[in-house]
């Protein structure tokens, strides 16, 4: 599914969700027994499937649904939603992200059911370790991903059941928390493999910290439930931890091949995700001048670079080998301007940086 559609509507959707389980407090929202009040619930009782060109086959599987009647929200009437009905959203993987979604809330629910309140609490147990933003993930992977399995459709029509289960869930984590010998075990454990397959939170949790937008609100809510100091996320250092959010642009051969190429890495066949962590740790960030998160633009470069021919002499990465004979044919160095060079290879619109551009610099030698 394309990603677009996963923010635009599946964020409609499911920021509604959250939003009335937060006021509400009751979990009665996620039972698909109780189709006039539940987000989640079988495809058959949706009231507005007649307006929609549903499969046959779709047939008791289920839905996410908002409680919000579609008016005049410009963004999904071009998604061909129909005014006047409840917004739906259907997940890739629906049945493990009820499960997840469902043992979410009901672990939050000791924590008056804010997120905010969770990760303070965590960061009374981590925030003196050095490493304590890769053991904060491991607690929101606590939260969401762990123990959910692989799910069918037709076991979420029990909800006490999937309740109890989740209960049970529940416990398990609440000994790792609450247990420094067990967290510290499990952590461990954790970060040896599992920690690299967390594309979701790792892109959560680096956001929160870094985007210009969800930074603000993730300090503001922070702030909001009684922790006001933030000095552990502003030092650089704490960002070293963040890790490289797994994705199949990263192991693309000509992208990978070409940033390994003389490093004596690139014989390597681990992922590029714990690859560029090890190098890391090898080496640290006073010869590579960056840490792993930090290349994460492959989403963005590789379908436009990489997979196409000929590319090679206008790309930064390309410099590094002396084979970008054509950068300079690009780059315009006018402060006033979009830079070109990152407008074409990530569609980035990013301002010129002119003379203080450290690609200008490497090209020129």
């Amino acid at each position: 599914m394309a990603f677009e559609r996963v923010w635009d509507v599946g964020g409609f959707v499911f920021s509604e969700l959250a939003d009335q389980i937060t006021k509400k407090k009751d979990l009665e929202l996620l039972n698909p027994q109780r189709s006039e009040k539940s987000f989640f619930i079988k495809r058959d009782e949706y009231t507005d499937k007649a307006k929609y060109d549903f499969d046959d086959s779709d047939n008791g599987k289920y839905l996410f649904v908002s409680d919000k009647i579609l008016r005049d929200n410009e963004l999904l009437l071009e998604y061909e939603y129909v005014k006047g009905t409840r917004p739906y959203f259907i997940s890739r993987y629906y049945p493990s992200d009820y499960i997840s979604i469902l043992g979410t809330f009901l672990l939050l629910k000791d924590y008056d059911f804010s997120l905010a309140k969770y990760i303070i609490a965590l960061l009374g147990k981590v925030s003196g370790k050095e490493d304590f933003i890769q053991r904060l993930l491991f607690g929101l992977y606590l939260l969401s991903c762990f123990d959910i399995g692989q799910p069918k459709s037709s076991d979420l029509m029990h909800f006490d059941r999937n309740l109890t289960k989740a209960e049970k869930r529940k416990k398990e984590i609440e000994k790792i928390l609450n247990n420094p010998r067990t967290f510290d075990e499990e952590f461990d454990y954790f970060k040896k493999d599992i920690i690299f397959k967390q594309k979701r939170a790792l892109c959560s949790l680096r956001d929160f910290l870094k985007s210009p937008e969800f930074k603000e609100y993730f300090f503001k809510a922070l702030n909001e439930a009684g922790f006001a100091d933030h000095s552990m996320f502003l030092r650089q250092t704490a960002l070293h931890y963040l890790e490289l959010p797994g994705d199949v642009w990263n192991n693309n051969p000509t992208f990978r091949n070409c940033i390994m190429r003389d490093t004596g890495y690139e014989r390597s066949i681990l992922s590029l995700s714990k690859l560029l962590r090890s190098m890391f740790n090898d080496h640290g960030d006073a010869i590579y001048r960056g840490y792993p998160e930090q290349f994460d633009v492959t989403f963005d470069l590789v379908p436009r670079m990489c997979d196409k021919k000929g590319n090679c002499t206008i790309c930064p990465y390309a410099l590094i080998h002396d084979e970008a004979a054509d950068f300079k044919k690009v780059c315009i160095s006018d402060t006033e301007k979009y830079c070109p060079v990152m407008y074409i290879i990530c569609n980035y619109k990013m301002t010129c940086l002119g003379k203080d551009c450290l690609l200008l610099k490497y090209a020129e030698g």
